[in-house]
C-alpha cells in the first residue's frame, strides 16, 4: 500500500511536469533509487532521474536522440530535473518535492515544486543550494564517459566544478540539497528548530532578510547575467531578488502583497521604487 501511495503522487507530480505519457497516461521518466531513510517524524525517498536510461530511450517521456552529442549530454543534465524526494510515514504520503531547473541562455534558475497529496495542488519556492548542475548528473557522465576528457576539478572559490566538452559547470552538492529538503518537509510538518524560529513569520522575515536565509541578492551574487526571465517579464538582478523575496514571504504566510511591501519597506528602511514594487507583487502572486 506503502509502494502504491508513493508512485501515485510521483505519477501525478511528473504528469503536471511533463506532458508526455505512454500508452496508459503515465509519464516515463526512468528513475533510480538513492536512498530511503527514516527520521524522527517522517520517512524520506530520495531518488535520481538518470541519463542512461532516458536520454536515449524512445519510450522516455525525455527522449532525446539514439545518438546524443555531447551538447545534448549537457543540455539534458542542465534543463531537466534530476532528483525528486518523497516524504511520508508509513503508508501516509506527506508532500513530494521535486528539483525543477531551468538553464535561461547559460543562467541557472533552481525551484523546489513541493505537491500536497492532499490537495494535488502544488507551490513553487527558491532553491537555497546553487549550482549549474546536480552532483548525481556529474557523476553519471563521468561514468557513461561520453566526454573522456571530463573531470571533476576543484573551484578556487570553492566547491567543485565539472569540466566537461570544454566548459566548466559548478556542481551542486547533493549533501546540501538533501539537507534543505529535509528542512522543508519539517516546516510542512511543522516540527524541528527551524519551526521555532518562524512561529511568528514577521520576526523571522525581519531576521532573515538582511545577511539570511531570505537574502536573496546573496543568492543571486555569483549569476553574471544581467537579466533574469520570469513570466514573460525581465528583471535584473535587484528586482529579481525581490521578485523571490516576496513569492517566499508568501509561503511563510504574509497575507497581501502590500503587507509584504510594507515589512520590505520597514526592513530595508527606504521606500520601494515603482519596478521594485511590480516585481514583488509579482513574485508575491506567481503561481506555484
Amino acid at each position: 500500500m506503502k509502494k502504491l501511495s508513493l508512485l501515485f503522487l510521483t505519477i501525478f507530480a511528473l504528469t503536471n511536469v511533463f506532458g508526455q505519457t505512454d500508452k496508459n497516461g503515465n509519464p516515463i521518466f526512468n528513475s533510480d533509487l538513492i536512498s530511503e531513510e527514516k527520521f524522527d517524524n517522517f520517512e524520506l525517498t530520495s531518488s535520481y532521474y538518470n541519463i542512461k536510461e532516458n536520454i536515449s530511450n524512445k519510450q522516455s517521456s525525455v527522449y532525446v536522440s539514439e545518438r546524443p552529442t555531447l551538447e545534448d549530454y549537457i543540455k539534458f543534465s542542465r534543463n531537466l530535473p534530476a532528483t525528486f524526494f518523497i516524504a511520508h510515514k508509513g503508508q501516509t504520503v506527506i508532500c513530494m518535492i521535486m528539483l525543477l531547473q531551468k538553464n535561461d541562455n547559460g543562467k541557472t534558475i533552481l525551484t523546489y515544486n513541493i505537491v500536497n497529496p492532499n490537495t494535488k495542488k502544488s507551490i513553487q519556492v527558491p532553491c537555497g543550494v546553487w549550482g549549474e548542475i546536480n552532483e548525481k548528473r556529474a557523476d553519471e557522465l563521468l561514468k557513461l564517459k561520453s566526454d573522456t576528457t571530463s573531470v571533476v576539478i576543484d573551484l578556487p572559490n570553492n566547491g567543485k566544478g565539472l569540466l566537461f566538452n570544454g566548459m566548466v559547470y559548478r556542481i551542486q552538492p547533493f549533501d546540501k540539497l538533501k539537507a534543505e529538503v529535509i528542512e522543508i518537509v519539517n516546516q510542512v510538518l511543522g516540527n524541528g528548530k527551524q519551526t521555532e524560529e518562524i512561529k511568528d513569520p514577521e520576526e523571522y522575515i525581519k531576521k532573515e532578510t538582511i545577511g539570511g536565509k531570505l537574502d536573496f541578492n546573496l543568492a543571486l551574487e555569483r549569476e553574471t547575467t544581467p537579466f533574469f526571465l520570469q513570466d514573460g517579464v525581465a528583471y535584473n538582478k535587484k528586482d529579481f531578488a525581490i521578485y523571490l523575496w516576496g513569492k517566499k514571504v508568501k509561503m511563510l504566510g504574509i497575507s497581501s502583497w502590500k503587507k509584504a511591501a510594507k515589512l520590505w519597506e520597514e526592513i530595508n528602511n527606504r521606500e520601494l521604487t515603482t519596478p521594485e514594487k511590480k516585481a514583488l507583487e509579482k513574485g508575491f502572486d506567481s503561481k506555484g
